[in-house]
């Protein structure tokens, strides 16, 4: 349920080489834009890759993953037409730009310092849509597959206030992303004093990955602290799951409700990793009579169900009951849960957030803060940012895509989310 290439055609690198001879500079700059130049070539597929890049970056990085990346970006952006904006900024670098028919891509690439000064390092740090409009998104968007929305909201004193929308209070299955309610709770519980993030509990129990405490041994010892970073960072379900027996469903269910969210029936009994696993893998009808119940009843066929639910998701390949058997939120019940984690003014859930920003590179260096988490499986995503700018204004953008019928395009839904954000900046 981590995503773990969020904008794999953002970021593409290999290991740089040791600091530059100062003899050998000049000649490395004016190496420096003929290689730029070049790139345009490569990417096209008129030019080996091999005649620009070391051996060291095509060994991290072969021919065929640039061609995959190559085609995506000219999938998404049009034809590459030119290279522009070669700027050298020493020790081999040179940045530049990629012009497409309907984009400008952002890259830096670093030159080896012996000749024939083959490239040893080359990343796309951003994709700049030209006249970008929350319309082009949007009627992007509508041809998809299955169901989308998102929405992009300022934090107010009033509460989020909507900047874009495109179906702001459907309800959609949202994977991972829902455990931002179970690190609200635990903060709530910090901020009042009945817990500490430095209190040890012990693992009690695994569930399945995402993460890496599923690998870790019964009994080991770990602080609310390092359980609550390993969620939200890696989405590690053992982890959450440890919490939400913690913090127990009454206190989680108060906290989905506290947060405004618009459908909190649709959303409690909130699932345990575990929970959701053993049933979209298990008895289907299981599923169906639980489909079929209130609240009340999926409780008490939860405690009943206990003993036998054993999650598994070795099968799990295609969307299995996204609409019934799931975590469900919109993009403005998002927005309020980041609101809610925002205003509880505890520097530690902050940081925990910001662990892995899941952004472009100019996105990073544009925002003064990148809070993020998100969430996906077979026929589910979900994108979220909390989003602080120099100015200290409060941003939230969430996207969600949902198709019972069939596993989703992550790359592409992820590039759509990476201009909704670009949207909110020069």
């Amino acid at each position: 349920m981590m995503i773990r290439a969020l904008f794999p055609l953002l970021l593409l690198a290999a290991v740089p080489s040791a600091a530059l001879a100062q003899e050998n500079s000049e000649a490395i700059e004016q190496a420096s834009y003929s290689r730029a130049s070049q790139v345009q070539y490569v990417l096209l597929g008129t030019v080996p890759a091999a005649e620009l890049f070391a051996p060291s970056f095509l060994a991290a990085v072969p021919e065929s993953q640039l061609r995959t990346i190559a085609d995506q970006l000219t999938a998404q952006n049009g034809r590459l037409l030119s290279v522009d904006e070669l700027h050298y900024t020493g020790d081999g670098m040179v940045s530049f730009e990629l012009v497409y028919e309907r984009a400008r891509a952002q890259a830096v690439m670093q030159l080896a310092d012996e000749a024939p000064h083959q490239a040893v390092l080359f990343r796309i740090t951003g994709v700049k849509r030209i006249d970008d409009t929350p319309q082009k998104i949007t009627a992007e968007l509508a041809v998809l597959p299955g169901i989308h929305g998102f929405g992009i909201y300022q934090l107010g004193e009033g509460g989020p206030q909507p900047v874009v929308t495109d179906r702001p209070t459907q309800q959609f299955a949202i994977g991972s992303t829902f455990k931002l309610y179970v690190l609200s709770a635990l903060g709530r519980e910090i901020r009042a004093g009945r817990r500490h993030w430095s209190d040890v509990v012990t693992l009690d129990a695994h569930s399945v990955p995402s993460g890496q405490m599923q690998d870790w041994p019964i009994g080991t010892p770990v602080t609310l602290q390092t359980l609550a970073t390993m969620m939200i960072s890696i989405s590690d379900n053992t982890a959450t799951d440890t919490l939400m027996r913690l913090l127990g469903r009454d206190a989680l269910a108060a906290e989905v409700k506290a947060s405004g969210h618009a459908d909190p029936a649709k959303m409690l009994p909130l699932l345990t990793t575990a929970e959701l696993f053993a049933l979209k893998s298990g008895d289907p009808s299981r599923i169906k009579a639980y489909a079929a119940a209130d609240d009340a009843g999926e409780a008490k066929l939860l405690d009943q169900w206990a003993p036998s639910l054993k999650p598994d998701i070795s099968s799990m390949t295609r969307p299995v009951a996204i609409d019934s058997i799931e975590w469900f939120a919109s993009a403005q019940d998002i927005a309020n849960i980041y609101a809610r984690l925002r205003d509880l003014g505890d520097p530690v859930v902050l940081d925990i957030l910001a662990i892995h920003p899941q952004a472009a590179p100019q996105e990073t260096d544009y925002w003064n803060y990148v809070g993020y988490k998100g969430g996906s499986e077979p026929g589910v995503i979900n994108l979220s940012w909390l989003l602080r700018d120099k100015d200290g204004r409060w941003f939230v953008v969430a996207a969600s895509w949902n198709d019972p019928a069939k596993p989703i395009d992550e790359s592409a839904f992820a590039a759509l989310a990476a201009r909704m954000l670009a949207m909110l900046h020069p």
